[in-house]
């Protein structure tokens, strides 16, 4: 019978020699030898005495900023938001950042609406990240993870029509802002999403920086006002400025007053454009009290040991809320409504910045 080897390291060793062993600072206690050896436990013992491992409490979103007009004049609009937050360590000096960073482009494209939506322009949404064409990398660095989800998720938002835009009563799709021309011409706004840094709820980020680059888009081209349709070539659009125009203007029977009718804005006048928000929570129950709690914007590393994440999109025009859940817990009516309570909240918190 083989016999087994005994322990490297005695169990009665003194705390400092477990860390020497395992090779962590000298200035490394239990706190950090409870975060290394289990990462789970780590943050529960935060999470039950109503605190977070960045010293946030459950409702409080990392600070954000919004940097608008980064690549110009190379996109129509463009936009950088930052969520950070630091935590400085009882144990060490050192100071614990994670950071979320996100960049967005808009870049606008002439051509003809689909059959089915005559009127509307559409939105079409790219997500890259650091490791190559719609891949990211983990914390670590390595090639794993898929923004597919997230490109999907953006699409949906943004290309949504809302209710009140389609009873006609006001709105703030974006694809009826993108008509030209009824049945003959459209734009298309064409969204570039660039994850830059992902630090944990990268899709409050990601949507954030798409409204932003939306909101930093130059005017959007009018039927009349900036393009004319030719008809010896076909209907094309030309701009007023293009020598093709300038030299076809004078047999034109198209006139500027003809296109009015079917202009993407009958006042020649960009309106005040809405938005739509999203804050996402992670969903968290006390394993001893049963009790369930949500914490708002969660990092990457919380992320990983929560029970669920509930996300609501906030239509800043209407005020309509589109929850989104994914988790094992059961939510109640109250819960739901605490997540809708924060989630308007921060739709307000950022309306100063989209809107101003």
């Amino acid at each position: 019978m083989e016999e087994s080897k005994p322990s490297p390291f005695p169990p009665s060793a003194p705390l400092s020699t477990l860390g020497e062993w395992l090779d962590l600072p000298a200035t490394t206690t239990s706190l950090l030898l409870l975060q290394s050896l289990d990462p789970r436990q780590y943050v529960h013992d935060f999470w039950k005495n109503r605190t977070r491992p960045d010293g946030r409490l459950f409702s409080q979103s990392r600070p954000c900023k919004v940097v608008m007009g980064m690549l110009r004049p190379h996109s129509a609009g463009s936009a950088l938001v930052t969520s950070t937050t630091s935590a400085d360590s009882a144990a060490t000096t050192a100071t614990t950042t994670t950071t979320t960073k996100v960049l967005a482009a808009t870049t606008l494209h002439i051509g003809q609406p689909s059959p089915d939506r005559p009127d509307r322009g559409d939105i079409v949404v790219h997500v890259t990240g650091s490791g190559g064409h719609n891949i990211g990398t983990d914390f670590l660095g390595n090639k794993q993870q898929n923004w597919d989800v997230l490109q999907a998720w953006l699409q949906r938002t943004l290309e949504e029509e809302d209710q009140e835009e389609e009873d006609g009563n006001g709105g703030c799709a974006i694809p009826s802002r993108l008509k030209l021309w009824t049945g003959k011409a459209a734009l298309r706004l064409v969204v570039t999403v660039h994850i830059l840094e992902d630090g944990g709820n990268i899709e409050d980020a990601a949507l954030l920086a798409c409204m932003a680059a939306w909101k930093d888009t130059t005017p959007l081209p009018q039927l009349g006002k900036d393009l004319v349709p030719v008809p010896e070539r076909g209907g094309a659009l030309f701009w007023k400025n293009h020598e093709a125009y300038l030299e076809k203007r004078a047999t034109a029977t198209i006139t500027t007053e003809d296109c009015k009718e079917n202009n993407n804005n009958d006042n020649n006048n960009d309106p005040p454009r809405a938005f739509r928000v999203s804050l996402t929570m992670g969903v968290w129950r006390d394993p001893q009290d049963q009790t369930t709690h949500l914490l708002v914007d969660p990092s990457l590393h919380e992320k990983q040991f929560v029970d669920g994440t509930l996300t609501m999109v906030v239509d800043t025009s209407s005020g309509r809320l589109q929850p989104q859940y994914t988790g094992k817990v059961p939510l109640t009516a109250n819960d739901l409504a605490l997540a809708a309570k924060l989630s308007q909240a921060r739709a307000d918190e950022l309306a100063t910045i989209l809107l101003s």
